[in-house]
């Protein structure tokens, strides 16, 4: 007669179960190894064999003979990316269009196949079950993709928070850091500590709230305006104002909103005070701006990383890549 079963085999096999059954699996996504089991859950190799085959025997486990276990159900094959971009990024120019161009260059090189959809941020799109989703700027998509617990990756933004997290991979930068970033700038070319201003962007944008609050830390009674929107146009609004005040330096949150005060000071013959952006996107460089760059290339190198691995079935939970940026000195500063 068989000895009964101890009480923390039992156990073992319980929370096996629970693992399995508890939905947010990948369907034929790599289960625990027997090595693992043995390991993690202290029974011995033996025992974890057998508790493994009985779970494939009650049907939700599958096991193959020199590969090792695995969720029940079919994986899907991905056959491509689905590069979902807000329709701003239509924009000669700005800063989507870029990371775009650069995208489709290294997707390109890789011989990766890729289609696009162009969204407005809070639209959420059709995901294509055989496509890996790229987006930016489209959180809709996002929340999407981790709901329906499918892989995704989003660029220069954090990925949700909580159990979808699991499912978003995310290339980004720390846009507080950023923020400090362009205080030290201003404050070593103008040896001051006092007067200096922040042209924002929309007040409802997450990325803004963040570099505001970087800069701030670093020069806390800097007055700040935020514009409307990120273009150029959000920028004029607000110039008169912000140059009224005759501050001693200006922190403008992204290079279009730059532009503006570059724009403005010209049209008006005025002294344009010590300026640093935000983005280093290609109007900075015809500009001379000195601006906090968004490292693109490696941004976009550490994509086609991640990218690579979901196309090629890699299931692991998903990376959260955050880079440094890269100050560009130029002459506006």
């Amino acid at each position: 007669m068989p000895r009964p079963r101890s009480a923390h085999v039992t156990e073992v096999k319980a929370a096996l179960v629970a693992r399995l059954q508890g939905g947010f699996a990948q369907p034929g996504g790599r289960f625990l190894s027997t090595r693992a089991v043995a390991q993690r859950f202290a029974v011995s190799y033996q025992t974890a064999h057998r508790l493994l085959g009985e779970l494939e025997a009650e049907g939700l486990l599958q096991r193959r003979a020199a590969s090792g276990s695995y969720h029940p159900g079919q994986s899907v094959t991905l056959r491509g990316v689905q590069l979902i971009f807000h329709s701003r990024a239509k924009r000669k120019g700005s800063f989507g269009a870029h990371l775009m161009e650069l995208i489709e260059h290294v997707l390109r090189e890789h011989g990766v196949p890729f289609v696009r959809s162009w969204i407005d941020a809070h639209v959420a799109p059709r995901l294509r079950t055989d496509h890996y989703p790229v987006a930016w700027e489209c959180r809709a998509a996002v929340e999407a993709a981790a709901v329906a617990k499918k892989f995704a990756l989003c660029l220069n933004d954090r990925p949700p928070v909580g159990i979808g997290g699991a499912y978003v991979d995310a290339v980004t930068t720390d846009d507080f850091s950023g923020g400090a970033c362009a205080a030290e700038l201003l404050k070593e070319r103008t040896r001051r500590r006092h007067g200096f201003a922040v042209l924002g962007g929309p007040v409802d944008d997450p990325r803004n709230l963040q570099r505001i609050a970087g800069f701030r830390a670093h020069l806390p009674g800097a007055h700040v305006i935020n514009a409307t929107t990120w273009f150029i146009e959000g920028g004029r609004a607000c110039a008169r104002e912000i140059l009224a005040g005759n501050p001693t330096g200006i922190f403008a949150c992204n290079d279009r909103l730059a532009e503006a005060l570059i724009e403005h000071c010209r049209l008006h013959g005025a002294p344009l005070p010590p300026l640093v952006g935000f983005d280093n996107a290609p109007v900075a460089e015809r500009l001379r701006l000195t601006t906090v760059g968004i490292p693109w290339n490696a941004m976009v190198a550490q994509a086609a990383n991640v990218i690579t691995a979901r196309l090629q079935g890699g299931n692991e939970p998903a990376r959260s890549i955050s880079l440094a940026h890269e100050p560009i000195l130029r002459l506006t500063c």
